[in-house]
């Protein structure tokens, strides 16, 4: 009986030892398509949720501005150092050039107006004074992008300038009058700048 006993014992162990032992932890079944579906949904409706409060962050206004309400009322005002819309190209001008070229001995004037450099405009009066018949022509004026004026009284000849032809006809019969008496002018002309883009 011993013996017996002996070897059911010893089947007892071996149905112990074989036996696969019960794990403790127990590992998730994976995940069914219905479950991936679910988690798809939820991260997608986190995405939006994330959208749609930038979209609100500047209360409904136009980039670069923020609401400001008060009793009844709402508006968008600009932030400041920003600016709402996109600024322009900066303008890009070219200088124009006019001339006086006189002969004070025989009272002739020649003139040039919106040539591109100071030479052009000194040498077309030069030219126009010797085609009137001028031979002893000299540069009176040469100026940019303004009004020149001549004015001439008894004894002298002088020019000024300005913005408009109304200042530069003030500042050469001022200029006039300093030294002089019946002072007239005798020409103006205007030569502005031009916008090349």
């Amino acid at each position: 009986m011993m013996a017996a006993n002996s070897q059911l014992a010893l089947l007892q162990i071996a149905t112990v030892v074989t036996r696969p032992r019960r794990n403790s932890t127990k590992l998730s079944p994976p995940l069914r398509s219905t479950e991936c579906d679910f988690m798809k949904n939820l991260f997608l409706a986190f995405l939006l949720l994330a959208y749609s409060a930038l979209s609100f962050a500047e209360g409904g206004c136009p980039p670069g501005q923020y609401p400001q309400q008060g009793q009844g009322w709402k508006s968008c005002i600009p932030i400041p150092g920003q600016s709402g819309a996109v600024d322009a190209p900066q303008a890009r001008w070219s200088d124009r050039w006019l001339a006086f070229a006189t002969d004070t001995g025989q009272g002739i004037l020649g003139t040039s107006i919106n040539m591109s450099t100071m030479n052009l405009a000194e040498s077309a009066a030069m030219d126009s004074c010797k085609a009137k018949g001028g031979t002893a022509c000299k540069i009176a004026l040469s100026m940019s992008n303004g009004c020149g004026s001549l004015a001439v009284g008894t004894k002298v000849l002088v020019t000024g300038h300005g913005a408009t032809r109304d200042e530069a006809e003030k500042a050469a019969i001022t200029k006039c009058s300093e030294d002089d008496t019946n002072c007239a002018t005798l020409e103006s002309l205007c030569s502005m700048a031009v916008r090349v883009q």
